[in-house]
């Protein structure tokens, strides 16, 4: 997990309400000076000169793809604003590991088969339900941590 150190200038960035409630709004999705201004009930140019400090302090960035500049949090942004979700990756991958492991081991229990008297192999079928299954929630485990990874939303605390 990459620290986030903060300077002076960030700081500076990060002690104005209104800043702070950009970044908040744009950890949601990308979004132009007119929706901003819109939805935080601001003038446009105070709007514009926050995110001209928050784009300085390397928080903000935006595009020109279109007609209007859409603005975005940088990965630095989001780690300020979310601190403890590489941690919640390697849980969720650690937890994965244990269910893919046990997942396993118990098809392969239930592949081996228990010996009986008279030497034939019974196989339980609650072994390959309960192997499939762990097997099934290492995917969907998986899955969150991909999620997760490329854009916070189920990891949002």
């Amino acid at each position: 997990m990459e620290d986030v150190t903060l300077d002076r200038d960030d700081i500076a960035a990060l002690s104005s309400d209104a800043r702070v409630a950009i970044l908040k709004a744009l950890d949601s999705r990308p979004m132009t000076v007119s929706e901003l201004a819109d939805g935080l009930d601001l003038a446009r140019s105070t709007v514009h000169e926050h995110l001209a400090v928050l784009a300085d302090a390397d928080l903000v960035t935006h595009e020109n793809a279109r007609k209007w500049r859409d603005y975005t949090l940088t990965k630095r942004a989001r780690r300020v604003l979310h601190p403890g979700k590489d941690h919640r990756i390697i849980f969720l991958l650690g937890t994965s590991l244990v269910a893919m492991t046990a997942g396993a081991l118990l098809v392969a229990s239930f592949l081996r088969g228990f010996a009986v008297q008279g030497g034939s192999a019974v196989r339980e079928p609650l072994l390959l339900y309960a192997g499939e299954a762990l097997l099934g929630v290492t995917i969907a485990l998986w899955y969150l941590a991909v999620r997760c990874r490329r854009d916070s939303f189920p990891c949002r605390g």
